[in-house]
């Protein structure tokens, strides 16, 4: 995926990068195995598989664009950020 964690700047990010970092969505892990259900700003509910890496949304049906659409690099980065629990179901802090 291409959402860096490390980015210095989100200037240089491509725009569907942007848009996952920048939009509110509320992320809840589905199952284990990495299926995640993104809730969007618009109120709309996808389904992101970032085993698959695949996701419900039109713009990923219709285009499938290469790095993922929003939705798939939004779960991407709060997966690095720690902020829900990884495909496997465990937080960061369990990782040990």
């Amino acid at each position: 995926m291409v959402v860096d964690e490390n980015a210095e700047s989100q200037d240089n990010l491509e725009p569907r990068t942007k848009r996952a970092i920048a939009e509110a969505m509320d992320v809840s892990l589905l199952s284990k195995g990495g299926r995640y259900e993104v809730q969007s700003a618009s109120g709309n509910r996808y389904e992101v598989d970032v085993i698959d890496e695949s996701c419900t949304c039109p713009d990923w049906q219709q285009r499938s664009p290469e790095g993922g659409c929003k939705h798939l690099r939004h779960v991407d980065h709060e997966i690095k950020r720690g902020r829900v629990p990884r495909p496997d179901g465990r937080l960061p802090a369990d990782a040990n």
